[in-house]
Formats: structure tokens, sequence, C-alpha cells
């Protein structure tokens, strides 16, 4: 999908899933899980050379909200190219040397599975806890940073297994890919942006909630873990996703 697809189903998702915990959660906790769901949701692009994440914008972002989103961006290629030349290739030689066989760097590879992103999370966090610590910065946040971005990983790769191209969640053991049908470049291709409004009015839903009903708080995340996952499934399912064997 394109970099403001990503950022906005990946926020959409991410503020569903902590609305209900907005009243008791520090603001400071609260801007570094959107921070690391919104690098995140990038990250995985990192193998491409033109990805979003070098560029310090987010193509389509448009208004207001694009100019936020763009502001923020700007620290993007500073994750990204870390992530290329820091993690990405010597991971990439790491597993060529177990597999024994050469590895050709290529979009949605590595980066686009499951030990790719867990890996990078781990390692960036392990670089990032150095850089706090040497320059005097308390890395408390630094877990709850890791998590976050970690989640937009699998954000990503859930929402670029949508589309044709589609994603192998366990190479590079297996090459079995998950794909859809959707075309992130199509004209008429509105359904990224129609599940991200229905996202983001079900955020709005749980926020709100506690003030008009008796739903308990524990009750409430429950429903929005639960909702979560259910209008996903449903995305999915429309966006015809399956599982195919490819060379």
């Amino acid at each position: 999908m394109r970099g403001d697809q990503h950022v906005y189903l990946s926020l959409t998702t991410a503020g569903l899933l902590i609305a209900p915990f907005v009243p008791v959660l520090d603001p400071a906790l609260i801007v570094t899980l959107v921070f690391g769901v919104f690098v995140g949701s990038l990250a995985p692009d990192a193998d491409a050379v033109d990805a979003a994440i070098f560029n310090g914008w987010i193509g389509g972002a448009k208004g207001k909200r694009g100019q936020v989103l763009n502001g923020v961006a700007v620290v993007l290629p500073v994750f990204g190219y870390t992530i290329r030349y820091l993690i990405y290739y010597p991971l990439s030689l790491v597993f060529s040397l177990i597999l024994r066989k050469s590895y050709r760097h290529r979009h949605r590879g590595l980066l686009h599975s499951l030990a790719g992103v867990g890996l990078t999370s781990v390692i960036l966090s392990v670089y990032l806890a150095f850089i706090l610590t040497w320059i005097g910065w308390s890395p408390a946040l630094l877990p709850a940073f890791g998590v976050a971005f970690f989640a937009g990983c699998i954000l990503h790769l859930t929402e670029d297994a949508c589309t044709p191209a589609g994603v192998a969640w366990l190479y590079p053991f297996s090459r079995r890919r998950m794909a859809g049908r959707i075309r992130p470049w199509g004209f008429f291709e509105v359904r990224p942006a129609a599940f991200a409004a229905v996202l983001a009015l079900a955020a709005a839903g749980v926020f709100i909630a506690p003030f008009v009903t008796a739903v308990s708080p524990g009750a409430l995340r429950c429903l929005a873990l639960a909702g979560t996952l259910v209008l996903w499934l449903l995305f999915m399912l429309v966006c015809r996703v399956r599982c195919e064997r490819r060379r």
C-alpha cells in the first residue's frame, strides 16, 4: 500500500485499541505509543529505496492533518536509513549464512516477515537504548516505543497482505504468501480510506462510551480489542485475502 494508507490505517487501528485506556494513561506514554506505531507503520518499506520513510513526508496526506503528519515525518529518514543499513543488511547476511544460500535484497522480502520485523524491533530498541543513555535521557518509555513499533510493523504487513503482491509472513523459511485484491494506486480504490473511517468512528465511539453509558472500563477494553479483530477480519474478507504459494 501507499505510505499514507499505511499511516492512517495503522493509526486509526491504534486509536481504537488505545481509546479505552486514554483516561488512565500518562499523556507522554500515549504520545510514545502513537509515535511508535507511526514509525513502525512505514518501517518495513526500508527495503525499498523509494519508500516514504526515506523522504520525510507522507505521500497523499492533504490539508492540516497532512501538514501535521509531514511535520512529524521529517524524523523518518533517520529511522529509515538506520533500519536499512544497520539492521536490514546485517540481518540479511546472517540469514544467508544460516540458510547457506545467497540472499537477494528485494522489496517485501525479509523486512516483510515476522522474523524480520521482530528482530528489527529488538535491534532498533537496543540502538535507541544506547543513544538515550549516551545523551543522558531516561529510557523509561523505550519498551512502550518498542512494542508500539512492532505493532506498527505487524499492521504494515497485514495491510500489504491485502494487496496482490502479498506478504510471505514466514519468509525466508517459507514463500507461501497471503495476498488480496486491493490495488493501492487505483483511482477508484476507496476501500482503505473507507475502512480507516470505520476504525476512526469506532475509536471515537469507544472514547466517548464512558461518558454516555454505564459500560465498565474492563468490558470496554475487551470490546475494543474484539472490535478491532472483527473489523480487520471483515476487511480482509472484503479484500479477498487468500493464502497462495509462489516461487
